[in-house]
């Protein structure tokens, strides 16, 4: 009995020492898929905000080009020039813009290539104006020309900012100029203190070319602190940091600190991890074309202290769990049945109307966050009371059964499928793009139809009601619309789905 009792102990003892291992190695996994969870949705953020900004400057840059080659351009008469002979620079007076304001240096009169190069900038005072009262991470736009002067919106006083040849030794003159940039792409520049006091700021600098004549250089000046907060966005283990192309620390998660160089072991790929000569890992991801890139840093030290936090509880339960193990997996699964009951219609396999708020509420979220579309489809069978009138409530259940199983095999991971009630079914549908959101809702109700009255042997149709959810409409009143729209169908005729976007 003594040496069954310790054949027993060393079997409960190698069960507990191969669960915990089992466990400190699911949870390594799990905190490695919780970094990368995190570091997409980042990589996501960053991704879009730096397009948008990328986006803004070439529209200023081709707007700008396109007003130069025009030949439509205002007078020259129009100019108003402020000479200030003892500073050795000139004025475009204030009457004459908007919200801009432009200095230079050399003497009345301007040439008429410079006066044509400023009649450009001037159409393009409205819709910088614009743009800046849009966006208040945008902390100014300019335009560094190669013929010494500068325009630079929102308006500077000349006493405290007006051009002078030092301009054409900063970083973004001297990095995104023809003579460092033969590609003419897009630079950003390094971080850098706002002498205006706006903070740290980073700038998108575009060269601007007619054919092959280099004209100057578009600037958009940008809070850095944005950026800061998009990589900052949820929480995991590590820390993430944007990089310029020479390893140079544009923002991070954490405070940030002008001048650091950080060189990663980089990688294309947002699931690939590398490790560093420190034994760090990373991961990677370009956010503008090799330009910028995102980074996640996750030091062997943090991994193994995350996994230690997830596991001691596990480690600790395992040792009671393994006497009750029968007990557990019985009550287990006995509540997993008891749960989905509650949550799934028995007949159609869909979710009930609790299942459905439920699951909503976590599709919404992942819509808001991931600013994707949301779309709302209510479906009705045609005439399914003569069913049950003319074929009994057996045939009636098998149709429900039948669309049931059609829709959730037709449906995505991401849409949501409802019995609404009776013969009415609900689906909330997940999209990229809004214009998908028809063809999407006339594949689940052709796949629907594909049901069968079996008695004499003809299928069934559907009406339906189609909307689009507004970015902060309550579902409930979304899902009222969309019912409204399924009872247009049905007054149409039936057989048919009505959409009708939301304004």
């Amino acid at each position: 009995m003594r040496l069954k009792s310790k054949w027993l102990i060393s079997i409960l003892v190698v069960f507990i020492l191969a669960a915990c291992a089992a466990s400190a190695i699911h949870h390594l996994r799990a905190v490695k898929d919780d970094v990368e969870n995190t570091f997409i949705s980042r990589n996501e953020l960053v991704g879009k905000f730096v397009a948008l900004q990328r986006d803004r400057v070439e529209i200023i840059t081709n707007m700008l080009l396109a007003a130069y080659q025009s030949h439509a351009l205002p007078s020259s008469s129009l100019f108003a020039i402020q000479q200030h002979s003892e500073q050795g620079f000139w004025q475009l007076k204030p009457a004459n813009t908007i919200v801009g304001s432009v200095t230079g240096i050399g003497q009345k009169p301007l040439s008429p290539e410079i006066e044509h190069e400023i009649n450009a900038l001037l159409v393009l005072d409205t819709q910088i104006k614009s743009a800046l009262e849009l966006d208040k991470d945008m902390v100014r736009v300019y335009f560094l020309s190669a013929s010494q002067f500068v325009y630079v919106a929102p308006a500077t006083s000349a006493a405290d900012f007006h051009f002078t040849p030092a301009l054409y030794e900063r970083a973004y003159w001297l990095d995104a100029g023809p003579a460092a940039n033969k590609a003419r792409r897009l630079i950003v520049s390094e971080p850098y203190e706002d002498e205006a006091g706006s903070g740290w700021i980073i700038t998108f600098s575009q060269p601007v070319y007619a054919d092959d004549q280099f004209l100057g250089i578009v600037g958009l000046d940008l809070r850095n602190r944005t950026l800061g907060q998009l990589i900052d966005v949820s929480t995991a283990p590590g820390e993430s940091w944007l990089l310029g192309e020479r390893g140079q620390v544009i923002s991070r998660e954490n405070e940030f600190r002008p001048g650091s160089i950080v060189r990663p072991p980089l990688s294309k790929e947002l699931h690939d991890w590398r490790t560093d000569e420190f034994g760090d890992l990373w991961l990677s991801s370009p956010v503008l074309d090799d330009e910028l890139w995102l980074t996640h840093r996750l030091t062997r030290s943090e991994l193994y202290w995350a996994v230690a936090r997830q596991s001691a509880g596990v480690w600790f339960l395992v040792v009671i769990l393994s006497l009750l193990a029968l007990l557990s997996l019985r009550l287990r699964k006995t509540l997993a049945e008891v749960t989905r009951l509650t949550r799934v219609d028995p007949l159609t396999q869909a979710l009930n109307r609790r299942g459905f708020y439920e699951m909503a509420t976590r599709i919404i979220s992942i819509a808001q966050r991931k600013q994707l579309v949301l779309g709302v489809l209510m479906l009705d069978i045609d005439y399914f009371k003569k069913i049950n009138d003319n074929f009994g409530h057996a045939e009636g259940d098998s149709v429900l059964k039948q669309v049931g199983d059609y829709v959730n095999k037709a449906r995505r991971p991401s849409d949501i499928f409802c019995r609404w009630g009776g013969e009415e079914f609900l689906l909330l549908l997940l999209l990229d793009r809004a214009e998908d959101v028809v063809a999407v809702a006339e594949r689940m109700r052709a796949e629907a139809q594909r049901t069968r009255i079996h008695t004499n042997d003809t299928h069934i149709t559907l009406s339906g009601g189609l909307i689009l959810m507004g970015a902060n409409e309550p579902l409930e009143d979304a899902i009222k619309r969309a019912d409204d729209l399924l009872y247009q169908s049905k007054q149409a005729g039936r057989n048919r789905i009505t959409y009708e976007k939301n304004e």
